[in-house]
């Protein structure tokens, strides 16, 4: 089902999102130097925007292999449909 794949995804990025917001409010309290703070908050940024990229080129190619494959399956059907009324004598 394409849906799980999607909504993994989906997940991922939400508690990323809910990982930068509590590190952004950890820098107000001062526990690390502000630059040192800023860099915690970038590595989840990077490590989302790679596994984001790996992930879109991957469906990407998934999504073409099924595009094939119906388009192959729908000729398929048009062609049996058209053979079927040529030959039959009541069209």
């Amino acid at each position: 089902m394409k849906a799980d794949p999607y909504g993994e995804l989906f997940l991922w990025n939400r508690n990323l999102d809910r990982l930068i917001r509590v590190l952004q409010r950890m820098e107000t309290l001062s526990i690390r130097p502000k630059q040192e703070m800023k860099a915690f908050e970038v590595r989840p940024e990077e490590i989302r925007a790679a596994l984001n990229a790996d992930f879109t080129e991957s469906m990407a190619t998934r999504e073409r292999s099924d595009q094939s494959r119906l388009t192959r399956q729908r000729t398929a059907w048009e062609e049996k449909s058209v053979d079927e009324n040529t030959t039959d004598p009541q069209h």
